[in-house]
Order: structure tokens, then sequence, then C-alpha cells
């Protein structure tokens, strides 16, 4: 079991140094992959002695009983996030080589949240 991923790790992943200009982007993004994370791996709802219902992340962003597969994918995901930002349109471009375009979905990411998280039927 783990805890979501950290800046220092979203860092090492994308074999930084610390840098405070970049340090805020990499949060940036990491931040959307916890939050995108959150939501993914569902909700537990519990009804209160009174009849209503509470309703809480299953894995709220300070957890450390987190899946060691979403760990991982929150981490792939906010290097994934960081390094978007080279391809604002969605292409990234190798000179004459032409452009390629960048997918909405890391299948890697997808994958690893599949394993542990809930099955979602839409």
């Amino acid at each position: 079991m783990a805890a979501w991923p950290t800046l220092k790790e979203v860092r090492a992943l994308l074999r930084l140094q610390p840098d405070p200009t970049e340090d805020g982007v990499i949060g940036t993004a990491l931040a959307g992959a916890v939050g995108y994370g959150v939501r993914r791996m569902g909700t537990t709802t519990v009804v209160n002695p009174d009849g209503s219902t509470t309703t809480t992340p299953t894995y709220p962003p300070d957890t450390t009983t987190l899946p060691d597969e979403a760990h991982e994918a929150a981490l792939l995901h906010a290097a994934r996030l960081y390094r978007r930002r080279d391809s604002v349109d969605g292409t990234i471009s190798w000179g004459d080589a032409g452009g390629v375009r960048v997918g909405r979905v890391d299948p890697d990411v997808a994958m690893l949240y599949d394993a542990c998280g809930p099955w979602i039927f839409a």
C-alpha cells in the first residue's frame, strides 16, 4: 500500500533537479493527476443514524492505503501532464520528420487504474 505521489517522486521520474519555477508547474500537474485519481478510484457512501448519507472519496488525497497500481498511475499521469505543456495543440513536431498527434489517454495509466479501480458502466 502507498500514498499518492509526491512532488519529489514526479521530479525524479522526469529526471529534473529542484527548481522553484518548474516545481510549481510539476505541482500543478501532480494536483491534477491526484484529483483525477481520487475521482477515478471512487467514493464510499455511508448511511448515517439519522437516515442521511455521507459520501467520501475511497482514497482521499491524504490516504496511506492506496494500491500500488494507483500510485504508479498517478505518478505517470502527473509526468505526462507536465510534459503535455510541450504540445499545447495536441501535436509534437520533429522537424523534417513531421508531427505526431498526442493521444488523449495514456494506455498504461488507464490499465493501472483499471487493475484496482471500480468498474464504471456508462
